[in-house]
């Protein structure tokens, strides 16, 4: 990429912004030039005046045109474009009465931006700066900084999505085993319980707050023509209470019926994607507003770990196992869909790193010969940066 000009106050102002809304979740994004440049492809200057201008908290409509000097009609056309971006989201109280509020960055606007499908020049070339800034952590994968990435992950780091399988209930083994050495702190990511996305599909569903949107990390690879490697349509993540209420409201997405996105996860999983639950403000503390449906491939979480970028760290509930090596092929189906490489084949004969596993299922699904299956325990799972010589996909 060329290299991009931005003036000292324009840099000045956009770092401002970049940190007002860091606060805004609870797991801040490193705010680095690479980061700026994004905001610089997308933010207008007024925009971000404005946004420097309402502060953190929850606004009506009439307090939030107040930060404005426009008139009337042009702030709203104003307003509604900075909606439309995911810069600003809307909050509804006790009462139901909608409120606005400054986005974080990551989860936050950059997946609203592009959740929408439309493929302009403008978000052509925020993808291609989102690429620069995710290939800028690689910088880190070099000693003695990949090992204090590391410690800070395993110390530090608090995961902020959960992943969910899609089996029925009735499917689950009861074995339930807890490794009581390794400390656990609230608020961590984890394995979902197998029944978890069913809930959440059917809390959802029966108030009708469910919508279908695009992928940010499909969609963002796809206008960098780099198509998924297991042709998972960009459309094909999905928003849960009030977020729908911004995806429909603001044409970021369609809504759907909960039997429809039961039929879209199972679909998905099939072709190989692991479902993620995302919380408000990155607190699991707080109410859901999407499921991303991922692969190894395009995930941003999962894909930073592939290209030894970042580390992953996450609290899984669950850990596949060989139930019977003598029906294995050594067909390498499970080395296949697995996110982790926690599998391997070796003498015909599949094997798996039990540390490396984070309980996805799909290798339970997938293997024809019904070798593999899932136990319940547990556990805190931190899996290091990769080193160069270990990356699964090429940078």
């Amino acid at each position: 990429m060329a290299k991009i000009k931005i003036s000292s106050e324009r840099m000045k102002n956009l770092k401002a912004l970049a940190i007002e809304m860091n606060k805004q979740n609870k797991r801040p994004f490193p705010v680095t030039n690479e980061l700026i440049y994004c905001f610089d492809a997308v933010i207008t200057p007024e925009e971000n005046d404005y946004l420097l201008r309402i502060g953190r908290e929850p606004l009506t409509y009439e307090q939030a045109a107040s930060f404005s000097d426009l008139p009337e009609e042009s702030f709203h056309t104003f307003f509604e474009t900075i909606m439309r971006k995911g810069l600003v989201w809307p909050r509804y109280d006790k009462e139901g009465e909608k409120r606005y509020v400054l986005a974080a960055i990551l989860v936050g606007w950059f997946e609203v931006y592009l959740s929408d499908g439309s493929e302009t020049p403008e978000k052509q070339e925020f993808a291609r700066r989102v690429d620069e800034l995710f290939k800028s952590f690689s910088k880190l994968n070099v000693f003695p900084l990949r090992n204090l990435l590391n410690y800070k992950f395993r110390r530090e780091s608090e995961p902020h999505t959960e992943i969910a399988l899609t089996k029925q209930p009735n499917e689950i083994s009861k074995t339930v085993e807890v490794d009581v050495h390794l400390p656990l702190k609230s608020g961590e990511t984890k394995i979902y319980p197998y029944h978890s996305v069913f809930e959440l599909i059917e809390k959802y569903g029966d108030e009708n707050k469910i919508a279908l949107v695009h992928c940010f990390c499909r969609q963002w690879h796809k206008m960098l023509d780099k198509p998924c490697r297991f042709d998972i349509p960009a459309e094909s993540c999905i928003t849960l209470g009030d977020m729908t209420r911004h995806a429909v409201d603001y044409g970021v997405g369609r809504l759907i019926s909960k039997e429809k996105a039961l039929k879209v996860i199972q679909e998905l999983q099939e072709k190989g994607a692991i479902h993620q639950v995302f919380f408000e403000k990155d607190d699991m503390n707080l109410g859901e507003i999407a499921i991303c449906n991922c692969c190894w491939d395009c995930c941003g979480v999962l894909t930073s770990y592939n290209r030894g970028y970042l580390p992953l760290h996450l609290k899984s509930y669950y850990y596949a196992q060989i139930k019977d090596s003598t029906l294995c092929t050594g067909c390498g189906t499970c080395v296949k869909y697995c996110p982790t490489r926690a599998f391997s084949v070796v003498k015909e004969k599949s094997q798996i790193n039990v540390e490396k596993c984070i309980g996805c299922g799909q290798c339970e699904m997938k293997c024809p010969e019904g070798v593999i299956g899932l136990e319940y325990r547990e556990r805190r799972v931190m899996l290091p940066l990769l080193k160069k010589s270990e990356v699964r996909i090429s940078v």
